[in-house]
């Protein structure tokens, strides 16, 4: 009931507000955001179409993106690409991926206070995002499921890309001058890679869940 409350108390804030209240609205805009990563790479090894063994790394990363769109009111579009990452298997230490995502993100961003002198607005941020991730496996050992040996690992350049999705929530700081400062927090999930070894006998999926609190900085022309 409170939820529900306080979703509507904002829509109903947003609404209420017009041009002159609020600085500056709409336009196109550019920005980059920084953000401390807890990622999650799962690794499913199968052989002969039956799981044999499954088993995850966490990796922590700080990742940089640009990004580029449209502010209208209280939604913006968005698209957002980072650096490449590196995410290595901490476990087993058999595997390496390199990968970059490549998203369109979608925000609504509600007015929940504005300044006496109408110079900067605080807002709500509620948001999803759809991508792909460029990947690419650049290591591992040819027999995925030998234990205790020392055997020769491979090199593999294959790159594929995969979809990724999810969702941001946070705050953001509007400023009059056209800046904006939002703090929130990022969650994705998605399929990274499939790769099986060189004589087809085995397969390894690798999926990945990431969560992130990342600092923002836009500015809205």
């Amino acid at each position: 009931m409170i939820k529900k409350i306080t979703i509507m108390s904002m829509l109903v804030s947003s609404l209420l507000y017009g041009d002159s209240d609020i600085p500056k609205q709409k336009g196109f805009f550019v920005g980059l955001d920084v953000s401390y990563m807890n990622a999650t790479t799962r690794y499913d090894k199968s052989g002969a179409g039956i799981t044999t063994s499954s088993y995850s790394s966490k990796d922590y990363l700080v990742p940089v993106s640009v990004r580029l769109g449209y502010q209208y009111y209280f939604t913006r579009i968005y698209a957002r690409i980072n650096n490449e990452k590196s995410y290595q298997d901490n476990k087993k230490e058999r595997y390496k991926l390199d990968s970059k995502a490549y998203e369109i993100n979608a925000d609504y961003i509600p007015v929940i206070y504005t300044s006496p002198e109408k110079d900067w607005t605080i807002r709500a941020l509620f948001g999803v995002g759809l991508g792909a991730n460029k990947s690419a496996l650049t290591y591992y050992d040819a027999r995925l499921d030998s234990i205790g040996t020392n055997l020769e690992a491979i090199l593999d350049k294959d790159t594929q890309w995969n979809m990724e999705y999810g969702l941001q929530m946070g705050a953001m700081a509007e400023f009059d001058f056209g800046l904006n400062v939002e703090l929130a927090y990022r969650y994705r999930s998605g399929l990274m890679s499939e790769f099986s070894d060189t004589d087809g006998a085995n397969e390894v999926t690798f999926k990945l869940l990431s969560s992130e609190i990342y600092l923002g900085v836009n500015y809205l022309f």
